[in-house]
């Protein structure tokens, strides 16, 4: 997992044409002015739209309402990077790395979705507006849950690149 503050990123996306366009993308939709921030700002709660890159990636546009830990949806994927900004709203993500994770459902190829059961060997972050939160194949992942009791509609856009594109390197 990788998370960081999106303006502070840049040098990691100029590994490659993909992961540029994808920053590209991702920079322009936190312009308020762009038609990009005015589309996922204007989506109605449980609506999405795709924007489709070269390479195989594309982003889903979306909006919903936040939900209980309780409700917490655990996935990975393996053909596919995930990455996160919330446009408008908040929300907080459970992440667990793999090998301490229970498969509930194994790899669906066709939607590249593995799902778990919860974990007690779980961390959280909060995402906000900018925020960039990157789930690799070994990341499982929640997202959507309220930062407190109350129930809030998030605005955002999920990227999937395909993992040849992206080395997060140490």
């Amino acid at each position: 997992m990788f998370l960081g503050y999106l303006p502070d990123t840049a040098s990691k996306f100029k590994k490659n044409e993909v992961l540029s366009k994808v920053f590209g993308y991702l920079f322009d939709v936190l312009d308020e002015n762009s038609e990009a921030h005015q589309r996922i700002c204007a989506l109605e709660i449980g609506k999405k739209f795709e924007v489709f890159f070269d390479g195989g990636a594309k982003a889903i546009e979306q909006a919903y309402n936040t939900k209980s830990p309780k409700d917490a949806f655990y996935e990975s994927h393996i053909e596919m990077v995930d990455f996160q900004m919330v446009v408008q709203g908040r929300e907080i993500f459970f992440v667990s790395p793999n090998t301490l994770c229970e498969i509930k459902k194994p790899l669906d190829s066709a939607t590249d979705l593995i799902e778990y059961h919860p974990s007690a060997f779980i961390s959280s972050v909060q995402l906000f507006p900018g925020n960039l939160a990157v789930f690799e194949a070994i990341d499982v992942h929640a997202g959507g849950i309220a930062t407190d009791s109350n129930f809030t509609p998030v605005k955002k856009v999920v990227v999937k690149v395909p993992k040849e594109y992206v080395k997060l390197n140490f």
